[in-house]
């Protein structure tokens, strides 16, 4: 349907033999202590042992302070498989529809929004349909007849801070979501490295945090949110160290701020309705360019502070979003209380992009790891000296992926990212037969009511003529009301504690 912009699957080394020997007799080891404590086995390492097993002393580490940005649905062969020496795929895939008819992958660009396309399904079934026992084929399987948004992908031109990133720190190329399914899941693993849901919902949660975690060693926390608040999740628990922030602002929120220990960085849902309009998180519908702008403040912000030296940034995703990704999910353990909640099979979630920044950080490097959110939270375990949370202690650090062997690099390249904001709004338009681009008003934009009664002309590069059956429009248009819907709930949760 396209011409192949990027060809073929990137070539990169896996890590050597004797390291995943290490790392696998490590988690070996943990996994027997773990499945039979107390069993006499005097020889058994401790957690504290395996969580730092080849690394410095913790305190000693050069990281005091550990900053997460989590963005919003996207896959690593679909934002990342150009990096070079990564184990991508972009050009020439090729994937059955609905009704059989082929087609094969294409660079989005110009269009950074696909406001005429479904958000792909990226529910806890469909991720089962997309992976279809392994076979990685059934992506389009989920998607309305005659839409092939699961299947693009967007290369370096289109993303020049993962550019500069590629080019500057580290990739990790083996970062899985916590579990197979929606976005509220996935969130609350990456809070408690396990979740009680297997869907969106808006129910109280009762697990553990590593908000607990932090303060019972006496570490300092902070929660930036910009629209939907997930500590939220836990009533008004966390109340007191979640702050609301405006993303046009938020370099100046960082700068004027103290670096706590850890600090989480959430901006779902920024500026409007997401699944409709602008935001900077990536989920689709959003403008990428706007993301890749607020990846850009935050990271110029940081490298600017005074606390640089010993800061961690890590940007990850938190799940796949219904893209397409070659790499199949493996299996990792849950706890009794996580399967009997959520029937969870224990697979992984789809492979997303992760990216480590600071001076403790490789530069130019793609690591090979295999990691998750329990392995940022094993880190945090790790560093701080507490027990970690969940089922999943065997998680690889994700501090394996660091460089303690040279003195620390605190030189910062400027990646000079254009700021927006870009974009416009994607609205339902009655009669046009399907969803166009509306021009961008300004920021911020109060709520748009639906449905939107005028007709108005498309943003060039948004309108892609795109061959799609009013079945298919129809469906569409449903899972923008769903995602609205979804959204208005979290919104309504956080406003219920007064967040």
């Amino acid at each position: 349907m396209s011409k192949d912009k990027n060809k073929g699957r990137n070539s990169g080394q896996p890590a050597s033999p004797g390291r995943r020997q290490f790392i696998t007799t490590v988690a070996a080891a943990a996994a027997g202590s773990l499945i039979l404590p107390g069993c006499g086995r005097s020889d058994a390492p401790s957690t504290a042992a395996i969580l730092g097993a080849g690394l410095p002393d913790p305190a000693k580490s050069g990281i005091d302070h550990v900053v997460v940005v989590m963005m919003e649905n996207r896959s690593f062969d679909h934002f990342l498989g150009w990096v070079p020496g990564a184990d991508g795929v972009q050009a020439g895939v090729r994937q059955k529809s609905p009704n059989g008819t082929v087609y094969q992958s294409r660079d989005l660009a110009p269009n950074y929004q696909n406001c005429n396309l479904a958000d792909p399904d990226h529910s806890y079934e469909g991720g089962r349909t997309q992976v279809n026992d392994g076979k990685m084929d059934g992506f389009l399987k989920t998607a309305p007849e005659g839409d092939d948004f699961p299947i693009g992908y967007y290369t370096a031109d289109s993303l020049p801070f993962y550019k500069g990133c590629a080019e500057n720190w580290t990739i990790c190329d083996r970062y899985f979501s916590g579990i197979l399914s929606l976005t509220t899941p996935n969130r609350i693993y990456m809070h408690a490295g396990q979740t009680d849901r297997g869907v969106n919902s808006v129910d109280i949660s009762t697990l553990p945090t590593i908000w607990d975690r932090m303060q019972s060693v006496g570490e300092s926390v902070k929660y930036f949110y910009a629209d939907v608040s997930y500590t939220s999740f836990w009533g008004n628990k966390y109340r007191s160290f979640s702050k609301k922030y405006e993303p046009h602002a938020f370099a100046d929120e960082i700068a004027s701020t103290p670096l706590p220990s850890l600090m989480f960085v959430d901006n779902v849902g920024t500026t409007i309705n997401e699944g409709g309009a602008i935001s900077y998180d990536d989920h689709p519908y959003s403008d990428i360019r706007n993301g890749q702008a607020f990846l850009d403040n935050v990271y110029n912000a940081l490298r600017k502070h005074p606390s640089w030296e010993k800061t961690l940034l890590i940007i990850n995703y938190d799940e796949w979003g219904g893209f397409y990704d070659h790499v199949v999910p493996p299996f990792a353990p849950i706890t009794p209380e996580e399967k009997a909640a959520t029937g969870n099979d224990g697979r992984l979630g789809g492979r997303v992009p992760c990216v480590l920044i600071g001076p403790r950080v490789k530069r130019g490097h793609v690591e090979h790891l295999q990691f998750d959110p329990n392995s940022i939270l094993n880190m945090l375990a790790w560093r701080f000296g507490f027990e970690p949370l969940g089922a999943r202690a065997t998680s690889n650090n994700i501090a394996l992926a660091l460089d303690f062997k040279n003195q620390p690099d605190a030189s910062t390249p400027d990646f000079n990212v254009p700021q927006g904001p870009f974009g416009g709004l994607c609205l339902p338009t009655a009669g046009i037969g399907h969803i166009i681009g509306v021009p961008l008003p300004g920021l911020p934009i109060p709520p748009i009511p639906l449905p939107i009664p005028v007709q108005t002309p498309p943003i060039p590069g948004l309108d892609v003529p795109i061959d799609l059956s009013p079945e298919a429009i129809a469906e569409i248009l449903q899972r923008q009301v769903e995602h609205f819907t979804e959204l208005d709930a979290l919104r309504g949760l956080g406003k219920a504690f007064g967040f």
